[in-house]
């Protein structure tokens, strides 16, 4: 992306193409995603007392053995009716359910510490994007602490805080995006004061831009043609945009870093880019945002991903 192509107008500077570039100003928050379930202290708990099932015992509802019989434990050889003692009828968990076939994988850049959960252990409640549907793409909005989730099921869900409200259809907010495929999404929180965050989706070869708003309102802005970068930026009129994790802190603009991107692209790189209009780029499995990456991530595999700039770390959704 080059300076070039900064559009001017109203209260917003924007760098448009692979992804937004604003000045801005806003706060850092903690966020929500802090896999209480590991350390029993925020609002991601699996559990006030177990390992996710809200009971002191196995995940399966009562305080016992797994079988889901307050007794003995052997309502059959195993204890769940399937004969691999794990009280599911598959390879499950303990609760009756199948396991989570997505897991979140949470990597804390200062230290390159990694921790992953079963997705449907941390996103959870009645209103929570189902594990078994594909997250196209996501963004954590931090000013406002709020995670954005738009579904391959063509529905889109919103976390305020904590609490995940009543999914809607995606063409209910954002229409012009409702019928296209979702490749990544990134943004650019407010801007001097402004009351609006820019979101822009990549459909290749195709960003579209929309303003949001905390309540939640959207207005549809422009859709502009992606072009190539030079290296070391990507081919981004031809190679897919996997996923993209933003962290943002308009406090520290004039300074590189007030804006960072990662972006995996289907060209089998993962390319960053900066407040300073820099990109660089590794092949996955040298990315310094997958150092020290647990063996069961895959790249390759990877559906969506967001940043927490005042955590300092990026979360990543796949199988």
């Amino acid at each position: 992306m080059r300076r070039s192509t900064v559009l001017t107008g109203g209260l917003t500077g924007v760098l448009t193409g692979l992804f937004l570039v604003a000045c801005s100003t806003g706060q850092e928050t903690l966020g929500s995603d802090t896999f209480s379930s590991l350390d029993g202290n925020n609002d991601e708990s699996t559990g006030e007392d177990g390992p996710g099932d809200g009971d002191p015992g196995d995940g399966d509802g009562d305080p016992g053995d797994g079988d889901g019989d307050p007794g003995d434990g052997d309502g059959d050889p195993s204890g769940d009716g399937d004969g691999d003692g794990d009280g599911d009828t598959g390879d499950g968990d303990g609760d009756g359910d199948e396991v989570c076939a997505r897991y979140l994988y949470r990597h804390n850049l200062a230290n390159d510490v990694w921790e992953t959960q079963p997705l449907d252990l941390v996103w959870t409640g009645p209103n929570a994007p189902p594990c078994s549907v594909e997250p196209k793409a996501a963004a954590y909005l931090e000013v406002w602490d709020q995670l954005l989730v738009w579904g391959g099921n063509g529905m889109y869900y919103r976390r305020i805080g904590g609490a995940w409200q009543p999914p809607e259809p995606i063409a209910d907010r954002w229409a012009v995006v409702a019928n296209l495929e979702i490749d990544s999404v990134t943004h650019v929180p407010p801007i001097n004061g402004g009351t609006s965050t820019t979101v822009t989706f990549v459909s290749l070869p195709n960003a579209l831009l929309y303003e949001v708003f905390e309540d939640g309102a959207t207005n549809y802005d422009q859709t502009v043609v992606m072009t190539d970068e030079p290296p070391p930026g990507p081919s981004q009129s031809s190679s897919v945009r996997r996923w993209s994790a933003v962290l943002a802190d308009p406090e520290l603009l004039g300074q590189a870093d007030w804006w960072v991107s990662y972006a995996g692209f289907d060209d089998g790189k993962i390319y960053r880019f900066d407040g300073a209009f820099v990109w660089s780029n590794w092949p996955a499995n040298q990315a310094p945002v997958l150092a020290g990456a647990p063996p069961s991530l895959d790249p390759s595999k990877l559906e969506a991903g967001y940043g927490d700039h005042g955590l300092n770390r990026v979360y990543l959704i796949g199988p």
